[in-house]
Protein backbone atom coordinates (compact mmCIF):
# COMPACT_ATOMS: atom_id res chain seq x y z
CA UNK A 1 0.00 0.00 0.00
CA UNK A 2 1.18 3.04 -1.01
CA UNK A 3 2.06 5.89 2.44
CA UNK A 4 -0.57 8.24 1.12
CA UNK A 5 -3.11 6.11 0.69
CA UNK A 6 -2.59 4.29 3.84
CA UNK A 7 -2.52 8.18 6.04
CA UNK A 8 -5.81 8.69 3.89
CA UNK A 9 -7.46 5.22 4.95
CA UNK A 10 -6.40 5.46 8.40
CA UNK A 11 -9.01 5.78 10.84
CA UNK A 12 -9.21 4.39 14.89
CA UNK A 13 -10.80 1.21 14.71
CA UNK A 14 -12.60 1.13 18.59
CA UNK A 15 -14.00 -2.55 17.86
CA UNK A 16 -11.09 -5.06 17.73
CA UNK A 17 -11.34 -9.00 17.36
CA UNK A 18 -9.49 -11.10 19.42
CA UNK A 19 -7.55 -13.22 17.02
CA UNK A 20 -4.03 -12.12 17.89
CA UNK A 21 -1.84 -10.77 15.03
CA UNK A 22 0.88 -12.98 13.41
CA UNK A 23 4.57 -12.84 14.42
CA UNK A 24 5.12 -11.72 11.06
CA UNK A 25 2.94 -8.49 11.37
CA UNK A 26 4.38 -7.94 15.22
CA UNK A 27 7.66 -8.33 13.86
CA UNK A 28 7.04 -5.89 10.82
CA UNK A 29 5.05 -3.39 13.68
CA UNK A 30 8.39 -3.03 15.65
CA UNK A 31 10.89 -2.91 12.87
CA UNK A 32 8.20 0.56 11.71
CA UNK A 33 8.32 1.33 15.23
CA UNK A 34 12.02 1.17 15.37
CA UNK A 35 12.72 3.03 12.15
CA UNK A 36 11.41 6.43 13.37
CA UNK A 37 13.58 8.63 14.25
CA UNK A 38 14.31 10.34 17.67
CA UNK A 39 16.00 13.67 18.19
CA UNK A 40 19.25 13.58 18.35
CA UNK A 41 19.26 10.32 17.46
CA UNK A 42 19.16 9.38 21.05
CA UNK A 43 17.10 6.42 20.70
CA UNK A 44 16.04 6.07 23.79
CA UNK A 45 12.36 5.33 23.76
CA UNK A 46 11.41 2.01 24.85
CA UNK A 47 8.38 -0.13 22.71
CA UNK A 48 6.96 -2.38 25.58
CA UNK A 49 4.57 -4.90 23.14
CA UNK A 50 1.72 -6.15 25.57
CA UNK A 51 -0.21 -9.54 24.02
CA UNK A 52 -0.51 -10.78 27.74
CA UNK A 53 -4.48 -10.05 28.01
CA UNK A 54 -4.45 -9.69 32.16
CA UNK A 55 -2.04 -6.96 31.58
CA UNK A 56 -3.78 -5.18 28.93
CA UNK A 57 -6.91 -5.63 30.61
CA UNK A 58 -5.05 -4.43 34.64
CA UNK A 59 -3.69 -1.07 32.53
CA UNK A 60 -7.41 -0.54 31.04
CA UNK A 61 -8.95 -1.06 34.91
CA UNK A 62 -6.25 1.24 36.37
CA UNK A 63 -6.88 3.83 33.79
CA UNK A 64 -10.51 3.58 34.19
CA UNK A 65 -10.12 3.73 37.43
CA UNK A 66 -8.35 7.14 37.41
CA UNK A 67 -11.12 8.50 34.53
CA UNK A 68 -13.01 11.82 35.08
CA UNK A 69 -16.64 11.91 35.12
CA UNK A 70 -16.64 13.17 31.34
CA UNK A 71 -14.17 10.98 30.25
CA UNK A 72 -16.13 7.75 31.46
CA UNK A 73 -19.12 9.06 29.95
CA UNK A 74 -17.38 9.39 26.73
CA UNK A 75 -16.20 5.57 27.00
CA UNK A 76 -19.81 4.24 28.35
CA UNK A 77 -21.11 6.07 25.11
CA UNK A 78 -18.73 3.66 22.98
CA UNK A 79 -19.71 0.54 25.30
CA UNK A 80 -16.32 0.60 25.74
CA UNK A 81 -15.59 -2.13 28.10
CA UNK A 82 -11.60 -2.00 27.77
CA UNK A 83 -9.51 1.70 26.89
CA UNK A 84 -8.05 -0.47 24.27
CA UNK A 85 -11.51 -1.76 22.98
CA UNK A 86 -10.74 -5.47 22.88
CA UNK A 87 -6.86 -5.16 20.87
CA UNK A 88 -5.29 -8.41 21.01
CA UNK A 89 -1.41 -6.26 21.10
CA UNK A 90 -1.00 -3.08 23.07
CA UNK A 91 2.20 -1.06 22.42
CA UNK A 92 3.47 1.44 25.67
CA UNK A 93 6.01 3.84 24.21
CA UNK A 94 7.31 5.11 27.27
CA UNK A 95 10.62 6.82 27.82
CA UNK A 96 13.62 8.67 30.31
CA UNK A 97 12.15 12.24 30.22
CA UNK A 98 13.33 15.10 27.97
CA UNK A 99 11.65 17.67 26.51
CA UNK A 100 11.88 15.34 22.98
CA UNK A 101 10.04 12.32 24.40
CA UNK A 102 6.83 12.84 23.34
CA UNK A 103 8.02 13.69 20.03
CA UNK A 104 9.64 10.63 20.35
CA UNK A 105 6.89 8.64 20.62
CA UNK A 106 4.44 10.39 18.46
CA UNK A 107 6.99 10.01 15.52
CA UNK A 108 6.96 5.81 16.49
CA UNK A 109 3.33 5.60 17.11
CA UNK A 110 2.37 6.77 13.67
CA UNK A 111 4.80 4.99 12.38
CA UNK A 112 3.55 1.84 14.13
CA UNK A 113 -0.11 3.14 12.88
CA UNK A 114 0.95 3.80 8.86
CA UNK A 115 2.27 0.04 8.94
CA UNK A 116 -0.68 -1.41 10.60
CA UNK A 117 -2.78 0.22 7.74
CA UNK A 118 -0.56 -0.73 5.33
CA UNK A 119 -0.37 -4.81 6.16
CA UNK A 120 -3.95 -4.65 6.94
CA UNK A 121 -4.44 -4.32 10.71
CA UNK A 122 -5.94 -1.57 12.27
CA UNK A 123 -5.33 0.49 15.13
CA UNK A 124 -6.08 3.21 17.58
CA UNK A 125 -3.72 5.82 19.57
CA UNK A 126 -4.52 6.02 22.97
CA UNK A 127 -3.11 9.08 25.62
CA UNK A 128 -5.55 8.32 28.34
CA UNK A 129 -3.18 5.79 29.33
CA UNK A 130 -0.89 8.03 31.00
CA UNK A 131 -2.41 8.36 34.82
CA UNK A 132 -2.09 4.78 35.77
CA UNK A 133 1.89 5.44 35.14
CA UNK A 134 1.99 8.26 36.73
CA UNK A 135 4.71 8.83 39.68
CA UNK A 136 1.55 10.74 41.87
CA UNK A 137 -0.51 7.21 41.41
CA UNK A 138 0.24 5.24 44.29
CA UNK A 139 -0.96 2.08 42.25
CA UNK A 140 1.11 3.05 39.22
CA UNK A 141 2.21 0.03 36.85
CA UNK A 142 5.26 0.94 36.04
CA UNK A 143 6.99 -2.14 38.30
CA UNK A 144 4.27 -4.70 35.32
CA UNK A 145 6.29 -3.09 32.47
CA UNK A 146 10.03 -2.91 34.00
CA UNK A 147 9.70 0.69 33.95
CA UNK A 148 13.15 2.31 35.27
CA UNK A 149 12.74 5.07 37.79
CA UNK A 150 13.24 8.29 35.25
CA UNK A 151 11.34 6.22 32.20
CA UNK A 152 7.43 7.58 31.87
CA UNK A 153 4.71 6.97 29.83
CA UNK A 154 4.56 8.72 26.75
CA UNK A 155 1.94 6.65 24.64
CA UNK A 156 -0.39 3.98 23.79
CA UNK A 157 -1.31 2.12 20.26
CA UNK A 158 -3.54 -0.63 20.69
CA UNK A 159 -3.57 -3.03 17.40
CA UNK A 160 -5.21 -6.39 15.60
CA UNK A 161 -7.84 -6.81 13.24
CA UNK A 162 -11.26 -4.96 13.42
CA UNK A 163 -14.84 -5.74 13.99
CA UNK A 164 -16.42 -3.09 12.38
CA UNK A 165 -15.06 -0.41 10.02
CA UNK A 166 -15.06 3.51 10.41
CA UNK A 167 -14.51 5.71 7.90
CA UNK A 168 -11.60 8.69 8.41
CA UNK A 169 -12.43 11.79 9.48
CA UNK A 170 -12.86 14.33 7.08
CA UNK A 171 -10.62 16.18 6.46
CA UNK A 172 -10.65 19.89 8.04
CA UNK A 173 -8.54 22.83 5.66
CA UNK A 174 -9.65 25.82 8.30
CA UNK A 175 -6.49 24.08 10.32
CA UNK A 176 -4.60 25.25 7.80
CA UNK A 177 -2.58 28.74 7.35
CA UNK A 178 -0.54 29.56 4.51
CA UNK A 179 2.29 32.20 4.36
CA UNK A 180 3.48 33.28 1.11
Amino acid sequence: MKTLTAIKQRSSCRNFSTKQITEQELEQLINAALAAPTARNLQDLKINVIQDNQLIQDISDESFRLMDEEILERMKSRNAQSLFYGAPTVFILSSPYTSFSNQNAGLATQNIALAAEAIGLSSCIIGLVAPAFAEDNPQNLKNRLSMTDDERFCLAIAVGYANSEKEPHQLNQNQIRIFD
